[in-house]
Formats: C-alpha cells, sequence, structure tokens
C-alpha cells in the first residue's frame, strides 16, 4: 500500500470484520484506525513468537503514524511505491532479496515451500 507494507489478509479482516472473534476484539475502522476493544488470546503464538511482537512494539510505540511510514519505506527493503490507492502484493523472493538471501537459496527456499504446501493438500 502507499503508506507501507501490510499483511492482505490483515487489510481484508479490517475491511470486512470477519475474522473469528473480530468484532468482539477489535472496534469499527474509523479511516485509518482501529483499536483492541478486549485481551486478545495469545494460545496460537509461541512464547518466542510473543516476546518478538512485545520487541517489535516497544521499539515503534513512539513513532507517529507518519513517522511509521517514513521508517517503513526506509528499512524495508521489500516495499515498493504504489499508487495513491493502490496495493501491491509483496512476494516471498522479494522479502527473501531483501535480508540478503542469494538466488539460489531463494529458489530452495520456495520450492522447499511449494513442496510443503503440496504435501500438505495431499493429506488433507
Amino acid at each position: 500500500m502507499r503508506k507501507g507494507p501490510v499483511i492482505s489478509e490483515v487489510m481484508n479482516f479490517v475491511g470486512k470484520r470477519n475474522a473469528p472473534g473480530w468484532k468482539e476484539m477489535i472496534s469499527p475502522r474509523y479511516g485509518n484506525e482501529i483499536r483492541l476493544q478486549g485481551k486478545p488470546s495469545f494460545e496460537a503464538l509461541s512464547q518466542s513468537e510473543i516476546d518478538i511482537l512485545d520487541e517489535v512494539v516497544e521499539f515503534h510505540s513512539s513513532r507517529t503514524t507518519e513517522e511509521l511510514v517514513s521508517w517503513c519505506h526506509k528499512h524495508c527493503a521489500e516495499y515498493e511505491k504504489v499508487a495513491l490507492d493502490g496495493r501491491k502484493p509483496i512476494t516471498i523472493e522479494s522479502i527473501l532479496r531483501a535480508v540478503g538471501k542469494s538466488q539460489k537459496a531463494i529458489n530452495n527456499i520456495v520450492q522447499e515451500a511449494k513442496s510443503l504446501i503440496e504435501l500438505d493438500r495431499l493429506l488433507t
């Protein structure tokens, strides 16, 4: 998106408010703002994932929206500028490239992911 990368599934949930439990936990959207209305459950996350999220929140909590936008544009190498109301998917390849993976490593990771997706499809 124009102001920085956003996970598409999150944007879809924000727009439609249709994730399980969303309406009970997240306020209606007012412009670009939503608010937490209750205490969320973290049972799907490991303690390491929670620790990482806490560190990210602490690192960015003092930034205004515009400061966060500027930070993302400067530090998220996978982000590409889009039109005013545009969206552009960020591929796994561009994320891997942004963190310095070689093309060979990128190809191997993508192939392994495809294999896991296919295995999951076959087993379900």
